[in-house]
């Protein structure tokens, strides 16, 4: 119910025009009454006798007889056919005004509709650009895709589509009942002792049905993730002949998701035949009962029982229409619920409260700092101690898993340390407003990530106003400018999906360009040239010295020719630093480091 409460918030954010939607069904359902209840004068008109009227003097009903008697005088004093023709003007009119007034209310929800669907889609997206990296290493980008689009699009119909119902059918239901009850409060206690039958067996159908939709829902994540996973590994599916393994694999989970949907369709759309068995059965109860007492002379007149039973079919439609809303709120909920999970997940890298400015004068340190990601055994730093200052390049190196890149990743604060801390000027890094402190921080990756725009818009990737000088100028530096202007559009030539225009080298000095587009004081760079060949790490070895001029530089390679010329070299171990010094510092220590480059000479 909590998810209910939290959706019904986004509701009333559009809540002018929901007090509207409410008004107009108000008026409709009012309106729906008159115009089926006009069926009485239009019977009377047609086949009352003078005989049958003189016997209406004693009806037992007062309302009806004060109505009928003024429309025997009129029909005495304009003749039957005038008040035939009115009452039917009377009745076209009514219709008309009706169906405005339904398309008014319509036309209201349709803001709330697609506004709350609006305002629920920015919520997640939000809610996934605030949520830690670590959040999107343990799910599958399939599955939150489908979270943010067959889910929500599940939540727009199933429940946001249902307000509809659940503003008009109970005014409907009342007021019928309301009328009912001014015919014949006798039948109507009658009529309603079904009722409760009819909603114990429809809301346990809508109960299994909440699982089933959840079970569903999962299985079409997991279909999309493995559609998902085949697009981006395309080249390597069709290169290792891995095809018909993808296909087995994909069928399995599309003959899954079939079955779940086959039978969640079943039990939804069993409702509708059971409601409408239970409300004809009541209805032709309702005849015998009611025609028996109209043949005794029971206080109940012929025409006055037909509009009884017309005003009671109308119950009928909302009634369903409420029973089918039930089944979609039960559906939609299973949706909810795995948005819920999205927006309701931890953010464990949180902006401060009062944040503090971010200077660069003097140098980061990380001290006694500890880490270990989420499922690990092994920590990725463990008591790790280094201090940078600034203007020094820095050069971790180390086998897989020494904890170089984690090294990074705290400095960017995507994460935080579980012990230690990491100061730059001595303000812990938590105290810093993200935002603020990245933009002192220009990374460039081993992937270089690119979008599919143009080569402006990739490098100038944060800026909404992007200063075209700019962009050429970082370009120039980062040797990008050599192929830039080689292509049909320079700056404004879209590279494809990741940048699949471009060679490795070529989309790497456009990753360095961008890391350079707001002038960092500290680039961070990652095994920058460790997937190119020997002439695009040539060209952006290049690019990288030129870049790290005057700039503190944190740097992370696998190939040790690249960390040559670092001011000092960071060997790393299981977390821990083993030996720090210069290239020849540390070759002539003959030690860890010296073990390294003497392999990689033997790998060559």
């Amino acid at each position: 119910m909590r998810r209910f409460r939290d959706l019904f918030k986004l509701v009333l954010t559009y809540r002018l025009n929901l007090i509207g939607n409410i008004a107009f069904n108000a008026l409709g359902s009012v309106l729906s009454l008159f115009t089926f209840l006009a069926i009485v004068p239009f019977l009377r008109i047609l086949f009352r006798t003078e005989e049958a009227a003189v016997a209406d003097q004693g009806s037992t009903h007062p309302v009806f007889a004060r109505i009928t008697s003024g429309l025997d005088a009129y029909v005495a004093a304009h003749g039957a056919e005038q008040a035939l023709f009115v009452m039917c003007g009377a009745i076209a009119v009514l219709a008309l005004v009706k169906n405005a007034v339904t398309y008014l209310s319509f036309y209201s929800l349709s803001t709330i509709r697609t506004g709350v669907a609006r305002d629920l889609r920015a919520q997640l997206f939000d809610r996934i650009l605030a949520l830690p990296v670590g959040y999107f290493t343990e799910q599958r980008k399939g599955d939150l895709i489908s979270r943010m689009t067959n889910d929500l699009m599940e939540v727009e119909f199933s429940v946001i589509g249902t307000l509809e119902v659940l503003f008009k059918a109970p005014i409907m239901i009342v007021l019928s009942l309301v009328t009912l009850f001014a015919i014949s409060w006798e039948l109507t206690l009658f009529a309603l002792v079904f009722m409760p039958v009819a909603g114990f067996i429809i809301s346990r159908i809508a109960t299994a049905l909440r699982g089933a939709a959840g079970r569903g829902k999962a299985r079409l994540g997991d279909l999309i993730s493995r559609l998902e996973e085949t697009l981006g590994a395309i080249m390597v599916v069709k290169a290792f002949d891995a095809a018909p393994r993808f296909r087995q694999r994909f069928a399995e989970h599309n003959e899954g998701y079939f079955q779940l949907m086959r039978k969640l369709y079943k039990r939804e759309y069993l409702s509708s035949p059971v409601s409408e068995f239970v409300s004809m059965t009541v209805i032709a109860i309702l005849l015998a009962v009611g025609g028996r007492l109209v043949l005794r002379g029971d206080g109940l007149e012929g025409e006055l029982f037909i509009g009884y039973l017309v005003v009671f079919s109308q119950i009928i439609p909302p009634a369903r229409s409420l029973s089918d809303a039930l089944f979609k709120v039960q559906k939609g909920a299973a949706s909810l619920d795995r948005l819920d999970e999205v927006l309701k997940a931890e953010i464990t890298v949180p902006e401060p409260e009062q944040p503090k400015p971010v200077r660069f004068e003097h140098n980061v340190r990380f001290e006694r700092v500890g880490f270990t990601y989420p499922g690990a055994s092994d920590a990725a730093l463990d008591g790790f101690d280094l201090t940078i200052s600034k203007g020094e390049t820095v050069a971790l190196v180390g086998a897989s898993g020494s904890g170089k890149t984690t090294v990074a990743r705290l400095l960017l604060r995507l994460y935080d340390p579980q012990q230690g801390n990491v100061t730059m000027d001595g303000l812990d890094l938590r105290e810093a407003e993200t935002g603020d402190l990245r933009r002192h921080l220009g990374f460039v990756t081993q992937d270089p990530l690119l979008f599919n725009d143009t080569v402006a818009a990739n490098i100038a990737l944060f800026d909404p106003a992007p200063d075209v000088e700019r962009i050429q100028a970082v370009a120039e530096i980062a040797h990008a400018m050599e192929f830039v202007g080689q292509l049909p559009e320079g700056l404004e030539t879209a590279i494809g999906d990741g940048g699949g225009r471009l060679s490795g080298g070529q989309r790497q000095r456009l990753a360095i360009a961008r890391a350079l587009y707001h002038d960092p004081p500290i680039l961070v760079l990652d095994e920058a040239t460790s997937a190119l060949d020997a002439e695009g790490e040539r060209l952006v070895q290049a690019a990288i010295e030129r870049v790290m001029e005057g700039r503190t530089a944190v740097v992370i390679a696998h190939r040790l020719s690249t960390v040559r010329r670092a001011d000092r070299i960071v060997v790393m171990e299981a977390g821990r630093i083993k030996e720090v010094g210069g290239h020849d510092e540390l070759m002539a220590a003959k030690g860890a480091y010296h073990a390294m480059v003497a392999l990689q000479q033997l790998e060559k």
